[in-house]
């Protein structure tokens, strides 16, 4: 009976390994995960609103800080309890959104992680056993100290960190392009995780962030150029830094196997965006895309009553992103993921 169990191992272990070298495809995931931090303060960084709260009470610094904020941020920085606890939830909730994707994307783009501490934990605690082997972050100058992140099946060739000056239209310190070239299949191909400034940034500071993205993209020696991340461009900006030259590889939002499809990728006060794309920037030889979706699973969704800011009115939107709640551990991310699964 053993040597029965040990030779059909063996066979569907030599199957599994004869699939993987068959296999053409490669896909790729973006995901705005919403504020991952863990529970420790980074030096130079104002990351005082996601501490625990036994810290932020008993310190000066951190009264003092929340005392400065607007009102709508003052309850959070004072009241929230960022414990361990509460981080475990919040990563178990995203892997659960991640893992809805087959065994994982092979690649996935991160943006609004705090630092390699908050992304191990989320790949070793909740992501294990899918295969990841490369984890790769940069610190940015960004000043809550959120960052870009990529995460990989495939074994890193070489990484780069492109840093976005917005003057003379913003004197803010913004996230850069964080550049990873990954060996797969005997084809090596750039990975540019993005995270461009938000909307309520002038349209200019995209366009700066466009242009760092188009020099990165020529300069990197690879095979294939792809371009994944929370680009912030909605449809209407006066002047789109999508349209510079860069070539979507697909854009549509339709759910593929499902009757409904996805609106965009991020909700706000009634208005929906694609603002998570996926872009093949430059390839080598033909690549194709065999399918591109937006999770949009109803789990992930929720249904809520919001207020008009321009006419007083109640308004209600059905299956919006389910926003992660620290107090009762629920939900996920403000934004939905989106993944592109390419041909090589």
């Amino acid at each position: 009976m053993k040597a029965i169990t040990l030779a059909l191992l063996l066979l569907t272990q030599l199957s599994i390994a004869a699939d993987s070298k068959k296999r053409t495809d490669f896909s790729v995931m973006t995901y705005n995960l919403e504020n991952l931090f863990d529970t420790k303060h980074d030096l130079g960084k104002k990351d005082w609103t996601y501490l625990p709260l036994r810290f932020k009470q008993s310190s000066k610094e951190v009264q003092a800080y929340c005392r400065e904020l607007s009102q709508w941020y003052q309850k959070s920085c004072f009241e929230l309890d960022w414990n361990q606890n509460v981080l475990d939830k919040k990563i178990s909730n995203l892997a659960q959104v991640i893992r809805t994707h087959k065994d994982g994307a092979d690649v996935l783009v991160f943006q609004e992680v705090e630092n390699i501490n908050a992304l191990t934990q989320l790949v070793s605690k909740k992501l294990n056993g899918l295969g990841y082997r490369e984890i790769v972050l940069i610190e940015g100058p960004d000043s809550r100290g959120i960052d870009v992140a990529i995460v990989s099946k495939f074994p890193l060739i070489s990484k780069k960190y492109h840093q976005i000056n917005l003057a003379p239209h913003s004197d803010r310190a913004t996230r850069g392009i964080l550049e990873a070239v990954f060996s797969v299949r005997g084809k090596s191909i750039a990975v540019m995780a993005n995270h461009w400034p938000s909307q309520a940034n002038s349209d200019l500071t995209r366009m700066q962030a466009a242009k760092v993205l188009l020099n990165a993209a020529a300069k990197v020696r690879a095979d294939y150029v792809v371009a994944a991340g929370d680009f912030n461009t909605t449809t209407d900006d006066d002047i789109n830094a999508l349209k510079l030259k860069i070539e979507p590889a697909f854009i549509d939002t339709e759910i593929y196997g499902s009757a409904k499809s996805a609106p965009g990728t991020h909700w706000y006060k009634g208005e929906w965006e694609s603002l998570d794309k996926i872009y093949l920037l430059k390839q080598k030889n033909n690549m194709t895309v065999s399918e591109h979706k937006i999770i949009f699973e109803k789990f992930m969704l929720k249904d809520e009553h919001w207020v008009d800011d321009e006419t007083g009115a109640r308004r209600f939107d059905s299956d919006i992103p389910n926003r992660f709640d620290p107090e009762t551990g629920l939900g996920y991310s403000d934004h939905l993921p989106a993944v592109t699964t390419f041909r090589l």
